[in-house]
């Protein structure tokens, strides 16, 4: 896909476009209803445009005074700028035909303060090869040659791991799931449970509202939480969770934290951190051995009825949270995970698997993960969360990776549990 970019002053027929009209007008490009029911607000709509990359914005150099131009340059989908142009001449085209005669020209480059000369010596020129006034292509060439318009290379709608998802994604198999199951109280989403198996209920990124799960959790043998039970690990917040997964009956209850977790990691130092942390997390770890069958992995393996479940709340680094690592480091954390394991627990996924944001689409799985699940470790599932908009489950043919996020990306605790069996013995655990 390639864009093109135009200089700032393009937009407005106001003034030169502030970092808050990176876009255009809306009275000048949109023409939005005047109705407020059912439509979206134009910065709405221009935060969209950005997240997407549809439009990206060339930033204010450094040291560059604040009262100067504050938007350099900026990139526009081909497709956006097309209908801009077409937009143009169907505005100025005074007489429909068209072409712009040379007061059309004139108004338009008044209007819009485009770099350009609005004399006749220049549509003269621009209009040589043909009669009857200057057509599009006319146009769309002076502005290139003004550089006011320029083609440029293509937007990007992702980073490193983007690219590197478009890389790898074509090798890898998305087989129908077969073995994971939303428990929502639909008739037939868990099924009944076969003699030799146990049940897992997955959970993750609570954050603090897991009581508004109590009503929805299934029955089950083992529940499994992927991290971010809490906001930022006040500790009100994380007794409160303590006290609400020991009171669950479930035989097993089996967590890790994640990055919102803060005093679980014992060498956050970022700017985040709370007061007396280790106080916090003494509290919480003796509020958890309280009651029987919690247990907190954390770089760790625990075997329950024959089936290997380890846990590690790891994750590629995301701003100032809580058991970040350098993505050139983090291969070591699963590296050090056992092969054969039947679950593992983490809390951020692995690449292209439930890892997409949205609106943009950006990935923020971590490649060295999914190659370690994929190539060694070949666990039947791997469960997670962090990345709320990516709930859901997909299927290699191998290991099921479910992103058992409970929140969606507005911080609604609105997705139901996943379930899935496993057997007790070595015949038992694939079927």
């Amino acid at each position: 896909m390639y864009g093109l970019r135009f200089s700032g002053v393009f937009f407005s027929k106001r003034s030169v476009p502030t970092a808050s009209e990176i876009l255009f007008s809306e009275n000048d490009i949109f023409h939005l209803s005047n109705s407020e029911m059912n439509i979206m607000k134009f910065s709405e709509f221009q935060q969209l445009m950005l997240d997407a990359g549809v439009v990206d914005v060339t930033p204010r150099s450094p040291g560059q005074d604040p009262r100067a131009t504050p938007l350099v340059a900026f990139f526009v989908d081909e497709r956006i700028v097309e209908l801009i142009l077409r937009h143009w001449f169907a505005a100025y085209d005074s007489d429909a035909d068209g072409m712009l005669q040379l007061e059309d020209y004139a108004r338009l480059v008044a209007d819009y303060q485009l770099p350009l000369t609005a004399s006749d010596e220049v549509y003269t020129r621009a209009t040589r090869d043909h009669h009857g006034g200057l057509d599009l292509l006319d146009f769309q060439s002076l502005l290139e040659k003004s550089s006011a318009l320029a083609i440029g290379t293509s937007i990007e709608k992702d980073d490193d791991m983007g690219r590197m998802w478009r890389v790898m994604e074509p090798s890898q198999q998305f087989v129908p799931p077969s073995r994971v199951f939303v428990a929502d109280g639909r008739c037939g989403s868990s099924p009944p449970l076969r003699h030799g198996h146990l049940r897992f209920v997955c959970l993750s990124d609570t954050h603090g509202q897991h009581r508004e799960l109590s009503s929805r959790l299934p029955p089950g043998d083992v529940l499994l939480h992927a991290g971010d039970f809490s906001t930022d690990g006040g500790l009100e917040e994380v007794l409160d969770f303590a006290a609400w997964i020991r009171s669950l009956p479930y035989a097993h209850k089996l967590l890790i934290a994640g990055n919102h977790d803060l005093p679980m990691d014992v060498g956050y130092r970022g700017g985040k951190v709370k007061d007396r942390a280790s106080d916090v997390r003494s509290a919480f770890l003796a509020s958890l051995a309280e009651g029987d069958g919690v247990t907190y992995l954390e770089d760790a393996e625990i075997e329950i009825g024959g089936i290997r479940i380890y846990g590690t709340p790891w994750q590629p680094e995301f701003m100032d949270w809580a058991f970040n690592m350098p993505r050139n480091e983090i291969g070591e954390k699963w590296k050090a995970v056992p092969a054969g394991v039947d679950v593992l627990l983490v809390h951020g996924p692995p690449l292209g698997r439930g890892d997409a944001l949205l609106p943009s689409l950006r990935r923020r799985g971590c490649a060295e993960l999914l190659s370690q699940v994929q190539d060694r470790i070949r666990p039947q599932f791997c469960v997670f969360g962090h990345i709320h908009e990516g709930a859901g489950v997909t299927f290699d043919g191998t290991t099921h990776f479910v992103n058992a996020s409970s929140m969606n990306e507005h911080y609604q605790c609105i997705h139901a549990p996943l379930v899935f069996d496993i057997g007790t013995t070595d015949e038992e655990k694939v079927k």
